[in-house]
């Protein structure tokens, strides 16, 4: 997951906010609420009623606005922090693993590089160029409303190189012969990409990698969007008393698909939208109380769709939403850019296999039977990371931020299983898999790339969290 720091993000109420997604109680494995237009609505019209406002149908459609519309308001803000350090169909590559000093995304992973891009298709498509990979490596394509809607790399192509034309809207234009295509739903994309640096003394190697994956626009376009570009410039005060302008600027930019006609029907009515006047009853008062409100819906639905195991917890309808906007918006919250389950399935864990929150001053143990061990596709990887409280990673005296199966020096049992380690004290004997957290509360994200059917299907979890 790679959101960005200060995006727009909640605290959601009777959830635990672990970094990546949300965090329910020990136990809580319920069956997901109805999605699309007549779910929001329902929670929105109810939650509207507890306001009191003297407006009741504003009231809703503004909750409505922050539930479905908060995700592409975060892209939008995310994306002018981020064109703040390079211009469009641009990738802007890091050349060294996320630390205690990366602050640019919050719950970075500590195992690949990271490469980002913001595509704007409005003059024609944009090309991008992998060459051959045999370490793994993905970038995942979001259009504006939070949806990956294609992936480029090791599962997709087998770590062939390849040339991979994004087209936008409506494009119609004839490709150059081995050109892939991509169709993106909306003019403007987020690009992510992630480079296995599979041990330290391969960090030059995956940054050459990188420097091989170019990106450019198509040489000669042969139509072009009349749909208004976002702007681009590098402002940084975002704010709740522009969330209904900023929402109706990238609804222009980037129109809605035609299955969110209904919540857009009722945006409408009250004013929200592109080229229109609010209501006169959305006050900025009752905009600010609409969006904690909508914060309220996420946080009381979301939870019935968490499933949560011996102190972990995983929300199974990431990366493609359809009309969940209720998850749609829980993830962009707090875990912009999850990928698709068939690409990564993340777990999380806020407290251990007993409900006790997770501090450093214990030392908690994981064992995987040899039978147990992540069921993942060989090409790809595992790994736990440990955050701080803010989510970003800690600072330690080994310089160890996460721990996994590519660690070298990593003892496994004579019987195949593995023990990990997890604290702020080095557990004797065990030094070797011992990941170090901060000495106060923290959190950790189980990653897997490439995740086996049982994994994908639920029926695969990290091993339950427990004091030593």
């Amino acid at each position: 997951m790679t959101p960005v720091a200060g995006a727009r993000r909640r605290t959601l109420t009777g959830c635990v906010v672990a970094g990546a997604l949300l965090l329910a109680l020990p136990g809580t494995a319920t069956a997901a609420p109805p999605s699309g237009a007549a779910s929001l609505r329902a929670a929105a019209a109810t939650a509207a009623q507890r306001l009191g406002s003297p407006d009741p149908r504003a009231a809703q459609a503004a909750i409505e606005a922050d539930v479905w519309g908060g995700p592409l308001v975060t892209m939008v803000r995310t994306r002018a922090r981020v064109l703040c350090l390079g211009p469009t169909n641009q990738l802007l590559e890091t050349s060294t693993l996320a630390g205690p000093t990366a602050r640019l995304v919050v719950t970075p992973n500590a195992d690949t590089l990271y490469a980002n891009a913001w595509l704007d298709l409005r003059r024609g498509p944009v090309v991008l160029s992998v060459p051959r990979s045999d370490d793994y490596y993905v970038f995942q394509f979001l259009d504006m409303y939070t949806n990956t809607f294609a992936n480029v790399g090791t599962r997709t192509n087998d770590g062939a190189p390849g040339r991979y034309a994004v087209t936008g809207p409506g494009w119609h234009g004839t490709l150059p012969a081995g050109v892939h295509r991509i169709s993106a739903p909306t003019p403007d994309v987020w690009v992510i990409g992630r480079t296995l640096v599979p041990s330290p003394s391969d960090l030059a190697a995956a940054v050459a990698q990188q420097r091989d994956d170019t990106l450019r626009a198509l040489a000669e376009p042969t139509s072009r969007l009349s749909i208004p570009a976002l702007p681009s410039g590098c402002s940084t005060a975002f704010s709740d008393a522009t969330f209904l302008t900023d929402l109706a600027t990238a609804m222009a930019a980037d129109p809605p698909q035609a299955r969110d006609r209904p919540i857009v029907a009722d945006l409408a009515a009250v004013g929200i939208g592109p080229g229109l006047v609010p209501d006169g009853a959305l006050t900025p008062a009752l905009v600010r109380q609409s969006i904690a409100a909508g914060t309220s819906v996420v946080s009381a639905t979301t939870a019935a769709e968490l499933v949560t195991r011996d102190g972990w917890s995983t929300l199974p309808s990431e990366g493609t939403y359809g009309t969940d906007y209720v998850a749609r918006a829980a993830t962009a919250a707090v875990g912009l850019g999850a990928n698709v389950p068939a690409e990564s399935v993340y777990f999380q864990a806020a407290r251990d296999a007993t409900g006790a929150a997770l501090a450093g001053a214990t030392t908690y143990h994981l064992h995987f039977t040899r039978s147990a061990l992540p069921p993942i596709d060989r090409r790809a990887f595992w790994s736990l990371t440990v955050y701080g409280p803010d989510h970003f990673l800690v600072a330690n005296a080994i310089d160890r931020y996460s721990i996994g199966n590519r660690t070298s020096g990593l003892q496994y049992g004579t019987d195949g299983s593995l023990d990990l380690y997890v604290g702020a004290q080095p557990p004797a004997g065990h030094e070797t898999n011992w990941l170090p957290a901060p000495s106060g509360p923290f959190s950790m994200v189980f990653r897997t790339y490439l995740p086996g059917a049982p994994i994908r299907r639920g029926a695969w979890a990290p091993p339950p969290i427990g004091p030593v």
